[in-house]
């Protein structure tokens, strides 16, 4: 009787934190977007004129908002991007977001995405990926983008750094972006301590058993050396929904595709939620990379089957 009582207090407290762990997204359906929309252009022109030696900023990428999975595992990251100024000691200037804001480019998964910007504490900055020009035939979703998230390709600079947004939801760069760019590097050379690039698709792969080696391509190796020549400090990237750094020449890279999407890479090889926190000080750049674990539902529901086959392989192989 004893062993029974207790089993039943066990699944009680089981389902009750389930269903508590199911409330933020409950209140997220629930509530209803601001007309005020702030894009790009905005925030930039909100950073203007800070001028202490250090600051912060956070990276997030692919949270594909549209999706139900995606939404929730992203709020979870939200709650916990919302705390890292508790302590009041690095201002912390924006968030970007590197590409895949939405799940499907739809104006309803914009919407969705809107509310959770809202609910950053902290101005976002939007990079394109390339699920935000899936809708018709994407004229359709690139107006939707520049509706709701503002420019596509964007450069600023943020006390003394330089940041650039490329876009490259097509997989490559062409020439006139290669022209604008190593422009752009040469003119801010001078003035500007560390350069930061962002773009949604990786100039490498990181799954190193990858049949397809996006490294090898001419564009890829061009835009490399070219981050290296002109002494980029950082590139960060997304689209492969996996966390992975490398390191290029002189140059990092880093890909943090767990912004809330759904993952089916092992978590052991990098597939688990996260975002990197990017602190500057001075002439000094440092990064950590923030592992978040999924809400508890969510973790039941998938992620502990996705893990669980990954290391029934395991031993089978």
């Amino acid at each position: 009787m004893k062993t029974k009582r207790f089993l039943k207090w066990l699944i009680a407290i089981f389902v009750a934190i389930n269903v508590y762990s199911l409330i933020p997204i409950a209140s997220f359906y629930l509530k209803k977007s601001s007309p005020v929309k702030m894009v790009n252009g905005m925030v930039v022109e909100k950073l203007k004129g800070n001028t202490d030696p250090y600051f912060s900023f956070i990276v997030i990428s692919d949270t594909g908002s549209g999706l139900f999975l995606n939404e929730a595992s992203t709020l979870k990251l939200v709650s916990r991007i919302n705390r890292e100024d508790r302590f009041k000691k690095i201002p912390i200037d924006f968030v970007i977001n590197v590409g895949d804001v939405t799940f499907r480019g739809r104006e309803s998964h914009y919407e969705n995405y809107m509310k959770i910007k809202e609910m950053i504490k902290f101005p976002v900055i939007d990079a394109i990926g390339n699920h935000d020009n899936d809708f018709d035939d994407g004229s359709r979703g690139l107006a939707l983008f520049n509706k709701y998230c503002g420019a596509q390709e964007i450069s600023f600079a943020d006390r003394n750094a330089y940041f650039v947004v490329l876009d490259n939801k097509d997989g490559d760069l062409t020439e006139g972006q290669f022209k604008r760019l190593e422009n752009e590097l040469r003119n801010v050379q001078a003035s500007y301590k560390h350069i930061f690039i962002f773009m949604h698709k990786p100039p490498f792969n990181p799954y190193q058993q990858a049949w397809y080696r996006v490294e090898t391509n001419p564009w890829s190796y061009r835009f490399m050396k070219l981050c290296e020549k002109y002494n980029v400090n950082i590139v960060f990237s997304g689209h492969e929904n996996i966390s992975r750094v490398a390191r290029f020449g002189s140059v990092t890279y880093i890909v943090c595709g767990g912004g809330g999407t759904v993952l089916i890479q092992p978590s052991s090889g990098g597939g688990f939620l996260n975002y990197i926190v990017v602190k500057v000080n001075r002439d000094y750049v440092d990064y950590e990379i923030r592992k978040v674990s999924p809400p508890i539902w969510e973790f039941f529901a998938y992620y502990m089957w996705k893990d669980l086959v990954y290391f029934v392989q395991g031993l089978l192989n």
